[in-house]
């Protein structure tokens, strides 16, 4: 009988002990948890309480304050007011199927602020109405990413990225604000699959309406896969050096502009993207700060004024830089304008092997091939390679695109784009030289 008694009360003691590790709050819970533990943030729950799956939290900033650095903090569905992270690895993450909205907040709605690992993911953020502030703020951290992050209606920015390495911003959707993404001397940024889209307002009176704004990057920036629409500019790039720009698919809005007030813009890469004018009123490229860039392999459709604005920068002209060793080669322009060449262009910008066809044109100055600053306007390829000397090996003919008013810049068999480029760009391609446009023929 005394055998029988002491299981019972042994028993008893660890379903107390169990009862109490769920309801006991974060002194029991909290104390035995370890890295990697999951956590849970409900609108029905209380600061109170343990954490747990049961008994979660009410408000994610006291989650991410109360809870072991890697750990996992999953919210439940509900709108909740803006946190700020300082311990190094938090997850926080929108209960999968579950519509999680996250605003307010002084001046940043989400903030990683000075930590090594962590990030948010499956959650709605509305951005903070202050003038620069923005939806989501990653500053002096590393190896952080926001993924599948709705980043929205900021005042100012929906993505900052400010003096941070390895941070990785992928299949976000970021539109409303003045600036979708800034990124500020930031090293080794992936970013990747977003849409970043109508971000149309104003930052000041000097700037906005772009899709991302680069500012003195100095290396290892890769923007791939993206699709960009109606920003007003969908890349600024202000000093900002060793951007992979790739695969990307830009529509109206003008493609890039280019600037500086110190730092070089220096081998940047504009690769395999799609650019088109979609219907409004644009232009392609300001390059007057592009030291040593590559442009290659782009097909350019319809822009208004011109598909590149080339000025040297060391002329006088505000914020310009050096566009010392320019590239621009294997590209297609169709629909438009394809050059506005400003005088005094160094030797070493080179402008070669594209393809450049104005027929059909619907652009403002769609009947040129280019503008040249002291010429004026050339009606054809022949009359504008006698006047500068540039491209060589360029063609004049329709590109035989698979379906171009349906946005399929594919090549036809018979295209005369087929191995007509230059090898010297890198890179592989089939056949006898390397295809002119976005995509290699099989």
């Amino acid at each position: 009988m005394r055998k029988q008694t002491s299981i019972f009360v042994v028993l008893f003691a660890l379903a107390t002990s169990l009862f109490m590790a769920d309801v006991g709050g974060p002194s029991t819970v909290l104390a035995q948890a370890s890295a990697h533990s999951s956590f849970y943030v409900s609108m029905h729950g209380s600061n109170t309480a343990a954490g747990s799956r049961k008994h979660p939290f009410r408000t994610i900033q006291h989650a991410v304050r109360a809870v072991p650095s890697g750990s996992r903090v999953l919210v439940r569905q509900g709108t909740y007011s803006g946190f700020e992270v300082t311990k190094d690895g938090i997850r926080v993450a929108g209960v999968r199927g579950a519509s999680v909205r996250v605003e307010g907040g002084a001046t940043d709605t989400v903030e990683f602020k000075g930590v090594r690992g962590g990030g948010l993911q499956h959650v709605h953020v509305v951005g903070s109405g202050v003038q620069y502030g923005s939806a989501v703020r990653v500053a002096d951290s590393s190896r952080v990413t926001i993924r599948q992050v709705q980043a929205k209606n900021a005042r100012t920015y929906g993505i900052l990225v400010v003096d941070s390495s390895r941070v990785r911003l992928r299949g976000n959707d970021i539109f409303g604000n003045a600036s979708g993404i800034e990124e500020r001397r930031a090293v080794n940024l992936r970013i990747v699959r977003n849409h970043i889209h109508h971000n149309l307002k104003q930052v000041d009176s000097g700037r906005g309406a772009e899709g991302i704004t680069f500012f003195e990057s100095t290396g290892d920036v890769l923007v791939k896969g993206n699709r960009f629409s109606h920003n007003r500019t969908h890349l600024e790039v202000f000093g900002a050096s060793r951007l992979n720009i790739q695969h990307n698919h830009f529509v109206a809005g003008e493609v890039m502009e280019t600037g500086t007030s110190g730092p070089e813009c220096a081998r940047n890469r504009f690769v395999r993207n799609i650019a088109a004018r979609g219907g409004v009123s644009a232009d392609g490229m300001i390059l007057r700060c592009a030291q040593k860039m590559l442009i290659a392999h782009n097909v350019f459709d319809g822009f208004d004024d011109f598909a590149m604005y080339i000025v040297n920068g060391r002329s006088g002209v505000s914020f310009g830089g050096s566009i010392q060793g320019l590239r621009v080669l294997n590209n297609i322009v169709v629909g438009g304008r394809a050059y506005s060449l400003g005088e005094g262009l160094p030797d070493s910008v080179a402008l070669d092997y594209n393809l450049l066809n104005k027929a059909g044109s619907t652009a403002q100055y769609g009947s040129f091939v280019a503008y040249v600053s002291g010429r004026g306007n050339a009606d054809t390829l022949r009359q504008f390679r006698r006047w500068t000397g540039y491209e060589r090996h360029g063609l004049s003919a329709s590109p035989a695109f698979v379906k171009r008013a349906a946005g399929n810049y594919h090549l036809r068999r018979k295209s005369p784009a087929i191995d007509a480029g230059t090898a010297s760009v890198g890179g592989g391609y089939r056949g006898k030289a390397p295809d002119i446009g976005r995509y290699e023929t099989r």
